[in-house]
C-alpha cells in the first residue's frame, strides 16, 4: 500500500514481534567449533608469520650471542642454540596444539552459554525482538 502522509498524520506500520525462547545446544556447539577453528587457523598463521619475521631480523642469533657469555665462550647452559630449539616446526606444532585446545574450549563455552540461555529463558520468557517496517 503506497500512501502519502501529511505532516502530523500517523503512518501505518507493519510490526513483527518475535521472541527467542530456545537455542539448540548442538547447533551452538557446531557454530562455536567453527569459530574456534577459524581462531585456531589465525593463531597458526600469526605464529608462523611472527617466527619468520623474528628469524629474518636475526633475533634468535642475538639471543644466542647474549647467552654465550661476555667473551663469546660456550657454557654448559648455552651449548644448544636458541634457533635449534625454537625452529619453525616446533612453533607450528605448538600453535596447532594451542589452537585445537582453544577450539575445543570455544565449543564447550558455546554449549554452556546455550544451556544457560535455555534455562534462563524458561524463567524469563525469552528474548523479545521487534521489527518495524516504515
Amino acid at each position: 500500500m503506497n500512501r502519502q502522509h501529511n505532516i502530523g498524520e500517523s503512518a501505518e506500520h507493519n510490526d513483527a514481534r518475535l521472541h527467542l525462547v530456545y537455542t539448540g545446544v548442538w547447533s551452538m556447539a557446531k557454530v562455536s567449533l567453527l569459530v574456534g577453528l577459524i581462531m585456531a587457523a589465525v593463531t597458526i598463521l600469526a605464529s608462523a608469520l611472527l617466527w619468520t619475521i623474528l628469524n629474518q631480523i636475526g633475533a634468535f642469533q642475538q639471543i644466542d650471542s647474549l647467552l654465550s657469555g661476555p667473551a663469546g665462550e660456550t657454557t654448559a647452559s648455552s651449548a644448544s642454540s636458541v634457533a635449534k630449539v625454537i625452529n619453525l616446526g616446533t612453533v607450528l606444532v605448538g600453535s596447532v596444539a594451542v589452537g585445537l585446545v582453544g577450539a575445543l574450549a570455544t565449543m564447550v563455552g558455546g554449549m554452556l552459554i546455550a544451556l544457560l540461555y535455555n534455562l534462563s529463558s524458561k524463567a524469563t520468557g525469552g528474548l523479545f525482538i521487534g521489527f518495524r517496517q516504515d
